[in-house]
C-alpha cells in the first residue's frame, strides 16, 4: 500500500491562506475579548471566510465551489480550529450539516437556492435534532411532530442544544411526520426551515465554553412549513442523517486536533520562557515528559483522522463507506480524549497563569470539553467501535 503524507501545493496554499486570515481577522486577543464578554463572533467573519474560498472546497464548481474531498475538509477544520475553534464549529454546522446534506439529499431547487449562498459566506445553518431528555436516544426521545395540512406541515415541539442560531438563516430540522409501529427509525423527515418563520422562538443557553458560538433552546409552536422544504424523502430522514456521520466525526476530530496543537504550542513556548530553580521549566524532567506525551498523542490523533478522511475519499462501495465509519468514530473518540488531556497538561504547565482569564489556555481547556460528549459521547463511540470493528454484539 502506497502511503504519501505530503500535502499538495494547493492544500499548502489553502492552509497558509487560513492561517493568515485568522491572524488578521480573529487574533487570539480579539477572540479572548469576545469570549470573556460572552459575545457571539461577528457575522462578517463568516462572509470573509466565503470570500477567501474556504467554504466552497468540495462543492461542485457550477455553484462556485472548488475540487476537494474529506481530507481537504479535515485540513480546513483543523487549521480553523487552531486559529479560532468556534469558527471551525460554524464550519461544521454550515458545510457538514447544511451544505453536504443539501448537496446529497436536496432537489435541484434547494441546491440552487442554498449552495451558492453558503459558498459565498452569505448564509449558514443550524441543526435541530436533540430534544430535552433525549441526548443520543434520538429515536426514542424525539417528540417534535409535523402534522400534514394540505401543502404544508404544522410543526410543534422543542429542541435543545441547537448551536449557531445567531449565524444561521436555515434550520435543518428533524421531525416525526409518520408513526410506523415497531420501526422508530422510519417516519422521521428532515425540513429546511427559515429561522424567522412565525412560531419559532429561541433562548440562548449559558455554557462553559465556546461562548462566541451560542447554543439555544428552540421552541416550535404551530410552525407552518411548505412541503417543498422537505429535504430528501419523507419518512427516511434518519437514514439521511446517518449518511452525514462520517464527515461530522472526522471534522470534529480535526477541530480537536487543531485545538490540541494550539494548546501544545503555547505550553511549549511557555516552558522555554518561564524559569524556575535557575533554568527554564522545560529543562525539568516532569515538564519534558508532559510535552513529549502531548506531542505524541497529538500526532497519533492527526494520523488516525487523516486515515479516516482518506478512507471516506476512496470508498467505492457502501461496504467500504461503512468500514470508513468505524475509523471515523475512532478518530473522533481519540482526538477528543487527546484534546482533553493536552489542555489539562497545558493548564498544569502554566500553573497559576493557566487559570487566569488573560491567558488563552483556560479557554482551550473549556472549549474542548464539549467534544468528549458531542455530537456523540465517547462511551457511545466505543460501543460503535466494538460493534462495527470488533464484531461484538450491539450494546445499546
Amino acid at each position: 500500500m502506497a502511503i504519501d503524507f505530503e500535502l499538495t501545493d494547493e492544500q499548502k496554499m489553502m492552509l497558509d491562506t487560513i492561517r493568515k486570515f485568522c491572524e488578521k481577522e480573529c487574533p487570539k486577543e480579539k477572540v479572548a475579548e469576545w469570549d470573556n464578554a460572552g459575545k457571539d463572533f461577528p457575522l462578517s467573519l463568516w462572509k470573509k471566510l466565503g470570500d477567501i474560498g474556504v467554504l466552497g472546497v468540495g462543492f461542485p464548481e457550477e455553484y462556485g465551489g472548488t475540487p476537494g474531498g474529506m481530507i481537504d475538509e479535515a485540513l480546513i477544520a483543523e487549521e480553523l480550529s487552531y486559529g479560532f475553534n468556534d469558527l471551525a464549529l460554524a464550519y461544521l454546522l454550515g458545510v457538514s450539516f447544511g451544505g453536504y446534506s443539501i448537496l446529497h439529499q436536496g432537489n435541484k431547487e434547494q441546491i440552487d437556492k442554498h449552495l451558492p449562498l453558503l459558498i459565498n459566506g452569505e448564509t449558514n445553518f443550524a441543526l435541530g435534532m436533540t430534544e430535552p431528555g433525549g441526548g443520543l436516544d434520538v429515536l426514542g426521545a424525539l417528540k417534535t411532530k409535523g402534522r400534514e395540512d394540505g401543502d404544508n406541515f404544522i410543526i410543534n415541539g422543542t429542541k435543545i442544544f441547537t448551536t449557531g442560531m445567531h449565524i444561521a438563516d436555515t434550520i435543518v430540522l428533524v421531525v416525526r411526520t409518520d408513526d410506523v409501529p415497531g420501526k422508530s427509525a422510519l417516519g422521521l423527515t428532515l425540513f429546511l426551515v427559515d429561522k424567522n418563520t412565525s412560531g419559532i422562538t429561541y433562548n440562548k443557553l449559558e455554557k462553559l465554553g465556546s461562548h462566541t458560538c451560542g447554543t439555544f433552546e428552540v421552541v416550535y409552536e404551530d410552525v407552518k412549513v411548505h412541503k417543498s422544504n422537505i429535504l430528501g424523502e419523507r419518512g427516511k430522514g434518519w437514514y439521511q442523517i446517518l449518511g452525514t456521520l462520517n464527515n461530522e466525526r472526522i471534522i470534529v476530530a480535526s477541530m480537536c486536533n487543531g485545538l490540541s496543537r494550539c494548546a501544545f504550542d503555547e505550553a511549549l513556548q511557555y516552558s522555554k520562557e518561564r524559569e524556575a530553580f535557575g533554568k527554564p521549566i522545560g529543562g525539568h524532567m516532569a515538564i519534558q515528559h508532559y510535552l513529549a506525551e502531548m506531542a505524541t498523542e497529538i500526532e497519533t490523533a492527526r494520523l488516525l483522522t487523516y486515515k479516516a478522511a482518506y478512507l471516506v475519499d476512496h470508498a467505492k462501495t457502501n461496504a467500504e463507506l461503512m468500514a470508513a465509519g468505524g475509523t471515523a468514530t475512532m478518530c473522533k473518540y481519540w482526538a477528543s480524549e487527546v484534546a482533553g488531556r493536552v489542555t489539562d497538561r497545558g493548564m498544569r504547565i502554566l500553573a497559576g497563569y493557566g487559570f487566569m482569564q488573560e491567558y488563552h489556555m483556560q479557554r482551550y481547556f473549556r472549549n474542548c470539553r464539549q467534544y468528549i460528549f458531542a455530537p456523540i459521547t465517547n462511551e457511545m463511540a466505543k460501543n460503535i467501535i466494538g460493534q462495527m470493528m470488533l464484531g461484538l454484539p450491539k450494546s445499546y
